[in-house]
Formats: structure tokens, C-alpha cells, sequence
């Protein structure tokens, strides 16, 4: 018979060796003392320590598991040590060993379960499975997650070991000066909280206004949002320093992680937005002039024109004169409106220009924020035109419908939400057959102004989601993830996998525990959870739908953005 044991790759030395026999046998260290009574009273000093008992609620409490005599290391690059076992299985049994990396903690690498946590391992080997008769593949997911914490506790263990072995005076030192370390960065984020607590609980009337202000511009303003978000990026840096309870080493690496991608983005974000403004600022009459043609030429003169053409029978198309006049004049009219407000803030262009440079100083997210507004505000006569095109139009399908209802015999139940028979005067149906021979000679000319400011519209949709996709883009990329998947693997495992060395000892082959990097589709989950969401809100064939039925094109909402990120 032939049981497994997992043993550390990087202890090669004999004595008495300690571990967990629960649930699985894991040698977590080796103790060089002269009797196996004063190695259990070591430990039983160690597991008393307040640092011991948060490692030992994760992984089960340490003990002696038996004696190792290390006589040579034969052809095998791994330690083949041979052990006499106080627990476990008896001497009847033959040990094929499972290696696996003590970890330090400081390094920030771990061992972690793929995304399936109900299995631990997929033992495809067919020699491994042959020679190792611990089956893993049935392993419940609380006992394979505490034999994983076995395995990232292993050099922590030790590292409490060696400390009680020291002096007492210095180990006190090292406590003490680890806890005024701490205590610094807790006392700048404690500070900086009451500060934060003292503003949102203020009666002054400053803040107040202030407040109610913020609250309400953020849901129409890009820039409040992108204020918002970068507030949100400094309070994570220094929620990022704070000190991790019980020294949890994925949290702690969790937490390094958002720390310095964090870090990336605000540094890589100031980089290019002062990049940015350096080419705003050689470049500022060719702006100014884009600018003019953009908003001047393009958005008004050429829609202008566009309706001078609809009004004047387009292509043979016979429209409704009085009704095609009256759209095409009432539209001009909102254009020239909007056009004589845009000839008074023609002067103010420069400092508007030099508000985008100021703004881009602060990040091109600041930058982007600042075009999607002006794109909001300098395309608002289209959207005005847009939202009483949709609603005339809206209004007579929703008068078409009712007159089919009419004509069929049908009245529909506001109760119910739903059609039920009815009998008609003849009064009624003169005035339905009038009503629809108005709605018919009228529909062809309300269609083709709605048709034209629906595609205006969708035009622009089209421009402020590609804005705000590049800005989620530059907010919330993982650049630091990404680079340490490059550099370490190991300090962003996403499962773990069972590599196998063919060797001429005992057992044939020297297994030992190693981690997959973690999948690109976990690392980029809330950009496909956005990506789907913003595919789904801007899919052709839902705006084809909605344009079709007469119902309003909006963007997607912003918190529907950054519920993903």
C-alpha cells in the first residue's frame, strides 16, 4: 500500500518534522532538537501566541508528526527523506511524496483554487494515478481550501518558530516597532475619515449647498462622475496601506494589487492627460478651427439645409406642404435659437479651450469627461428636435393602434392590460374613419423628420459611447495585474495543477504542487460584464426596435457603468 505526504521542496534537513495530519498529511517544517518532547513543547509555546491562533482557525492546529533522517539525495532534484511516522499511516504503508513551495508571506505568493473550488486537483497522469492512491478528485471544497491554507501557512509557521527560539527581548523589539509602523498609516486614514465624516455631517450651509449640488449634477455631468471616481482612487490607495487582520496573505495580496493598479492608472492617467495638453496647446488655432466647422458648419448649416431639402418634395416624395412647412420652420427656428446662443459664446471658445487643457493637467479621464459634456451641451438643439419628432410620432402609433382596436371591434381594459370586444356607435366609427384618413395622409411627412433626427440622434449616441468606453477604458484597466501575471505567476495564482518529473527512484515520478496563472477572462471580467452590458443597451437591433415603436434613445445610465467597475 502507498500513502501521500506533502513536503515542502526547500526542507532538507533532519529532525523532527511538524505539520498537520488533517486532512491530508503536510510536513510544514523540520525542528533540529535532540528529543521529540522538546520539539512538542516548542510548538505548544508557539501555538499559544496570538499570531498562531489566527493561523491555526484557518488551518487546523500543528503538532509533531514524526522523524526524518535525510541519508542522500540520490539522482532526484527533490528531497527524499525517509520518515518514521508518530501519526498517520504505519510502516506497512510505502510514502509517495507530494512537493509542494513554502511560500513567505512577505513575497505576496500563495497558493489559491481555481474558479470550480469543489475540486481540488484533475489528476490526468495515468503513472500518477497509479502510484499515488490518495484520491483528491473528490475532495469536498472546505477541506481542500484548508489544506490550501496549509500550504501558505507552512513558512509563516516556521517563521514563528524561529522567532520563539530567539531571544524574548528582541522578538518584543520587532513586535513593538511592527505595530508603530502600522499604527502611522492608521492614524493618517483615521484622521483623513473624521475629516470626511466632519464635511458629510456639517450643518454649515457652504456645505450643504455644496453637497446637494454634487448629488444632483452627477447625474447629467461627466466630469462630477469623473471627480467622484478619482476621490474613490485616492481613499483606495490609502485604504491599500492599512494592515491586514491575521495576516491573510490573499487578502493582503488582493490588497497590493489594487493598491499599485491604482497607483498605475492615477500616474499613467496624469502622464498622458499632460501629454495631451501639450498638444492642445501647440495645436490651439487648428482646434479652434475644427471646433467652429464641427459644431458651426456641421450642426447647424448642414441640418439647416438637410430641411430646406425635406421641405421642398426630396426625390419626387410628395409630403404634406402645410405640415412639412410648419416642421421645417419650427425646427430651423430651435436652430436659430440655439445657433445665436452659440454665436455669443464663440468668444469664450479660447477659455473653454484652456479649461480642456487645465482639465487635462488632471488625467485625460478629466480630459474625456470634459469633451463628452461639451458634446452633451453643443448637440442639445438636436436633441431637442429629436425629443419632438419622437413624441409626434410616438403619439400617432399610439393613435393608430387605437384605431385598429376601433375597427376590429376591440376596446382595451386598463385594469386587465388587455383587449376585450366591444360594440361601436356609428358615431365612433365616423370619427375613427376620420381620424384615420388624417393620420394616414399625415403619417409619411411626421415619419421622414422623425427618421432624420433619429439617425442624428443615433449619431450621437454612437460618438458619447465610444467617449465613455475609452474613458472606462483608462479608468479601470489592470495594468498591474496584467504586468505581475507577466513577471510572477505566482503572486496572481488562478488554480493549481500537478506537474510530474519522470525519475528513477522508488516511485518513478516526483509530483509536485504548482499554480496557473490566473485566466485573462477573470483578470478582464468587468470589462466583458461592461462590454455586454454596453453591447446590450447599443445592439442595432434594439435601436432599430425602439426607433421603430417611437420610444426615446437615451446613453446607458452611468450607474449602470459602474456597477461593473
Amino acid at each position: 500500500m502507498m500513502s501521500s505526504t506533502f513536503w515542502p521542496c526547500d526542507v532538507t534537513r533532519s529532525g523532527f518534522c511538524y505539520g498537520w495530519d488533517h486532512p491530508a498529511l503536510c510536513v510544514a517544517g523540520v525542528l533540529e532538537v535532540e528529543e521529540d518532547s522538546h520539539a512538542d513543547a516548542l510548538l505548544q509555546r508557539v501555538a499559544r501566541s496570538a499570531e498562531a491562533q489566527a493561523l491555526i482557525r484557518i488551518c487546523g492546529t500543528p503538532r509533531i508528526l514524526g522523524r526524518c533522517v535525510f541519508s542522500s539525495f540520490g539522482r532526484s532534484s527533490y528531497p527524499q527523506p525517509e520518515l518514521k511516522m508518530f501519526y498517520g499511516p504505519s510502516q506497512a504503508y510505502s510514502t509517495a511524496y507530494i512537493y509542494y513551495h513554502r511560500h513567505d508571506a512577505n513575497s505576496l505568493r500563495f497558493y489559491a483554487l481555481g474558479s470550480n473550488g469543489t475540486r481540488l486537483f484533475d489528476l490526468q497522469d495515468k503513472v500518477l494515478r497509479s502510484s499515488l492512491k490518495h484520491s483528491f478528485s473528490h475532495i469536498a471544497s472546505n477541506t481542500g481550501q484548508i489544506l490550501v491554507n496549509q500550504w501558505n501557512s507552512a513558512k509563516s509557521l516556521e517563521q514563528f518558530i524561529e522567532r520563539e527560539q530567539r531571544a524574548q527581548t528582541i522578538k518584543t523589539q520587532e513586535v513593538n516597532a511592527g505595530l508603530k509602523a502600522s499604527s502611522k498609516f492608521t492614524a493618517v486614514d483615521k484622521k483623513i475619515q473624521c475629516t470626511i465624516d466632519e464635511i458629510e455631517s456639517s450643518t454649515n450651509l457652504f456645505w450643504r449647498v455644496a453637497s446637494f449640488v454634487f448629488v444632483h449634477s452627477r447625474e447629467f455631468s461627466i466630469v462630477v462622475q469623473q471627480i467622484e471616481s478619482r476621490a474613490r482612487k485616492l481613499r483606495r490607495l490609502l485604504r491599500g496601506v492599512q494592515p491586514v487582520p491575521n495576516g491573510d496573505v490573499r487578502l493582503e495580496s488582493s490588497q497590493y494589487i489594487e493598491f499599485y493598479n491604482t497607483l498605475w492608472i492615477i500616474l499613467n492617467d496624469l502622464i498622458i492627460g499632460i501629454a495631451l495638453r501639450q498638444f492642445l496647446r501647440q495645436d490651439r488655432q487648428a482646434f479652434l478651427y475644427l471646433f467652429k466647422l464641427a459644431f458651426e458648419d456641421k450642426a447647424v448649416h448642414n441640418i439647416r439645409q438637410i430641411l430646406l431639402w425635406l421641405d421642398s418634395w426630396p426625390a419626387g416624395l410628395k409630403l404634406n406642404t402645410e405640415l412639412s412647412r410648419f416642421y421645417s420652420h419650427s425646427f430651423m427656428g430651435l436652430i436659430a435659437l440655439w445657433n445665436r446662443g452659440f454665436q455669443t459664446i464663440i468668444p469664450l471658445i479660447p477659455m473653454l479651450l484652456s479649461a480642456l487643457e487645465l482639465g487635462s493637467a488632471f488625467g485625460v479621464t478629466m480630459g474625456l469627461a470634459m469633451v463628452c459634456d461639451l458634446v452633451c451641451v453643443f448637440m442639445a438643439h438636436v436633441q431637442l428636435c429629436y425629443m419632438v419628432s419622437v413624441t409626434v410620432y410616438g403619439q400617432l402609433l399610439r393613435l393608430t393602434a387605437s384605431l385598429w382596436n376601433l375597427f376590429r371591434g376591440r376596446r382595451h381594459n386598463v385594469l386587465r392590460n388587455r383587449t376585450d370586444p366591444w360594440d361601436y356607435d356609428v358615431d365612433q366609427l365616423l370619427l375613427g374613419t376620420i381620424l384615420f384618413t388624417l393620420v394616414a395622409y399625415l403619417f409619411p411627412t411626421v415619419l421622414v423628420y422623425y427618421i432624420l433626427f433619429a439617425i442624428m440622434r443615433v449619431s450621437t449616441i454612437l460618438v458619447y459611447a465610444s467617449l465613455e468606453t475609452v474613458l472606462a477604458f483608462m479608468n479601470y484597466f489592470p495594468l498591474f495585474a496584467l504586468m505581475l501575471r507577466v513577471k510572477d505567476t505566482q503572486r496572481s495564482p488562478g488554480g493549481i495543477y500537478m506537474k510530474v518529473e519522470p525519475t528513477e527512484g522508488v516511485n518513478g515520478v516526483n509530483v509536485s504542487v504548482e499554480s496557473h496563472a490566473l485566466p485573462l477572462t477573470i483578470t478582464f471580467s468587468q470589462y466583458v460584464e461592461l462590454w455586454k452590458r454596453l453591447a446590450k443597451h447599443y445592439h442595432p437591433f434594439r435601436l432599430v426596435r425602439y426607433v421603430m415603436l417611437g420610444r426615446i434613445l437615451d446613453t446607458i445610465p452611468r450607474a449602470y457603468v459602474h456597477s461593473t467597475t
